[in-house]
């Protein structure tokens, strides 16, 4: 199984690098673009519930000590 995957990413690789060089640019800013997007907001989303998170906690360990 590994070795079809190898197999079927070297063609993939050789099939780009034949490309013209603007025919690759627009092939990877129209992939990584929006996978570098997803990420992003994936991360944005993670860091915003956490500090919600903690400032909440915060929050209460200060009303819990009034």
């Amino acid at each position: 199984m590994l070795h079809a995957v190898a197999t079927w990413w070297d063609g993939v690789e050789l099939w780009l690098t034949q490309l013209d060089f603007t025919l690759q640019v627009i092939l990877v800013v129209g992939v990584l673009g929006p996978l570098c997007w997803g990420i992003a907001a994936i991360v944005d989303s993670v860091v915003e519930r956490t500090v919600a998170w903690r400032l909440a906690a915060l929050e209460r360990r200060r009303v819990a000590g009034d």
